[in-house]
């Protein structure tokens, strides 16, 4: 069922003056986030659906801008009671969509670039990139806990940095997948190309993935049935898929779907989801657009906006808006399906 934001609170209550009807999304800002006297200014219809995507969303479904003016946003993660909370990684800033413009969360994110909002308990993680760590952050205080911030090496390696995290995903049982690629020149003693998992009782971090066809390990989620591990490379074109065979253990992998070229950027996918009934989206910054897969892999269809992408997650009241981080602005659209986890 559809469901529209009550924005009215945050009306006018002047009665010379009509309250104006804000257009409908699937979000419920937090609870006194913003005065009850003064008029919403979120959000604001900034384009529509170029192309029907059977199962998912009819063409000309409104997209609606959350917020704007930020430097980049990016790991978007989602509340069961609807708010919505992304990282602006220049600012260094965590916030959270407030219909009178993003609310700060915290100022000191430590280069915090992917968040993860568990359905299951409102535990709000992130992936850090300097330190490098897996994080607790308190949505209220913005207090961040260390989780995770040493892997497992071998007896030829040395050190034990996880290098710069990037995104992250939590399982049914509470272990935590995560990428930390290297983009850029790779030296000596540096943290490898790899993907990672810590369980849900912390500890040093297992490698679960090192492979030069997989370059710059970006994207990371769990396919609906929480068999299958995808991974986004941002180097390559080819979105990986591999079994889940336990905790911290993963079958060969294969690849899911190759993003066609077509630009002059040799970029892959950024962020990912998965919606219940185990499609696919993928943020495809080159093509500003959200490249929508069946669970098989195959294309549906592309969701375009109006600035470059990098990461998407679903949710509002009933999981059924999907979000996306762009250059410097926030995004929703209403889709058919809901989120998976």
């Amino acid at each position: 069922m559809q469901l529209t934001v009550v924005l009215l609170a945050f009306a006018m209550q002047n009665a010379t003056a009509p309250a104006v009807q804000p257009p409908p999304i699937q979000t419920t800002p937090a609870a006194g986030s913003a005065p009850t006297t003064l008029q919403a200014k979120w959000p604001r219809r900034d384009g529509e659906a170029g192309e029907d995507i059977a199962g998912v969303v009819k063409k000309g479904t409104p997209i609606y801008k959350w917020s704007e003016g930020h430097n980049f946003t990016e790991g978007p993660a989602c509340a069961t009671d609807g708010t919505v909370y992304f990282v602006d990684i220049p600012a260094n800033e965590i916030l959270r969509i407030d219909p009178m413009g993003a609310a700060i969360v915290t100022k000191k994110a430590n280069a915090t670039f992917g968040l993860f909002m568990t359905a299951k308990d409102g535990t709000l993680y992130g992936a850090q990139a300097n330190p490098g760590a897996i994080t607790r952050i308190d949505p209220k205080s913005g207090a961040i806990q260390i989780l995770c911030d040493t892997r497992a090496v071998e007896a030829e390696e040395t050190g034990k940095s996880l290098g710069r995290l990037n995104d992250l995903v939590v399982d049914d049982a509470g272990g935590i997948w995560f990428t930390a690629p290297v983009i850029g020149r790779k030296r000596a003693g540096m943290a490898p190309d790899a993907v990672y998992y810590v369980s849900a009782k912390g500890g040093e971090a297992i490698e679960v993935v090192r492979d030069d066809k997989v370059r710059a390990p970006n994207g990371i989620n769990i396919s609906a049935d929480g068999k299958t591990l995808f991974v986004v490379p941002y180097l390559t074109l080819d979105v990986m898929a591999y079994p889940i065979e336990g905790p911290g253990k993963l079958g060969e992998g294969r690849v899911f779907y190759k993003i066609p070229p077509g630009t002059r950027e040799t970029l892959g996918g950024d962020g990912i989801t998965v919606d219940t009934q185990g499609n696919v989206f993928i943020a495809v910054p080159p093509r500003a657009a959200i490249f929508v897969l069946s669970p098989e892999g195959k294309p549906l269809g592309q969701i375009r906006f109006p600035e470059r992408v990098s990461n998407c997650c679903l949710g509002g009241k009933d999981g059924k808006t999907l979000y996306v981080t762009a250059t410097s602005g926030v995004y929703a659209i209403d889709i058919e399906t809901a989120r998976a986890r």
